[in-house]
């Protein structure tokens, strides 16, 4: 069976579960082996648009009945009730489960889908809309090398994809790319936000800021330069860039987004760590 012959169910249909199966069917997966199960209806459209043949439902049990790979794409809050009537539910064996839900751990995962054991969690961010998305995955003990294959297969949907083997660092992941996006996004709001400062028109302030923003990213990503040098390849040695950069190190940039990740990160391990909590104290 090849990747594209594989049953892929979703239970969720919102924006990341869409960004996953429109990558899918870009690659050629056909949309009769796709299944999503959505409960809030004014989604159904939207997830139809993608392909007339996409199956969309609201029955979760049906949608992983027959799935080979079954993706959980819904809020942390939600995944103890959506584990709790799958648990009841007839599924495959060999089903391997991908959990995009952030922050739950697998031994959660485990516990909550159980009897499935073998488990893939992917931490995905929002680029992943567009197909430019950086997945991090990390994996139980018992996924075989053709699970994570599959895992990676689906992940890659998104775009760019790597593995870790240490969970305990998907904390650190979280805060770098998967509320990455947000600080690139407040950069380029206080680049526009200057630029209409100093009088540039807002429309032409906004375009510079975004397509600037872009450009940088594209370099970033092709280059095989460190980031320091590409910085550097842009800089004279006392010309305007130089002069930006210094009032930058002046403010304790550095400082700022060292102590910004790690709230982000510390973060990660709270919510983390109460969802643990909580299922404790209802058992």
């Amino acid at each position: 069976m090849t990747q594209q012959d594989i049953r892929i169910g979703f239970i969720g249909g919102g924006n990341m579960a869409q960004a996953i199966i429109g990558g899918l069917l870009r690659t050629g997966h056909a949309a009769d082996r796709l299944a999503v199960s959505e409960p809030v209806e004014a989604q159904h459209g939207r997830l139809r648009a993608l392909h007339i043949d996409l199956c969309v439902g609201t029955d979760n049990a049906a949608t992983a009945r027959s799935a080979d790979v079954l993706v959980i794409a819904v809020k942390p809050q939600i995944i103890d009730a959506v584990g709790k009537l799958l648990r009841e539910a007839q599924r495959p064996d060999h089903q391997l489960l991908i959990s995009i839900a952030a922050g739950i751990r697998l031994d959660a995962l485990r516990e909550i889908f159980a009897p499935t054991r073998s488990i893939v969690r992917v931490m995905p961010n929002q680029p992943a809309l567009v197909g430019a998305g950086m997945s991090v995955l990390t994996a139980t003990d018992d996924a075989s090398a053709a699970q994570r294959a599959r895992a990676q297969y689906v992940a890659e949907a998104m775009g760019r994809v790597e593995w870790l083997d240490n969970e305990d660092l998907m904390d650190a992941v979280t805060a770098v790319s998967g509320s990455g996006p947000a600080y690139f996004y407040l950069l380029m709001e206080l680049i526009e936000a200057a630029a209409r400062d100093m009088g540039l028109p807002a429309s032409l302030a906004r375009t510079l800021a975004r397509q600037t923003g872009f450009g940088a990213g594209q370099v970033a990503a092709l280059s095989d330069l460190e980031l320091a040098a590409l910085r550097e390849s842009v800089t004279s040695k006392g010309g305007t860039t130089a002069a930006a950069l210094a009032s930058f190190e002046q403010a304790g940039i550095r400082d700022i987004v060292k102590r910004a990740l790690r709230a982000a990160r510390d973060r990660s391990i709270e919510l983390g760590a109460a969802h643990d909590t909580d299922n404790q104290n209802d058992s």
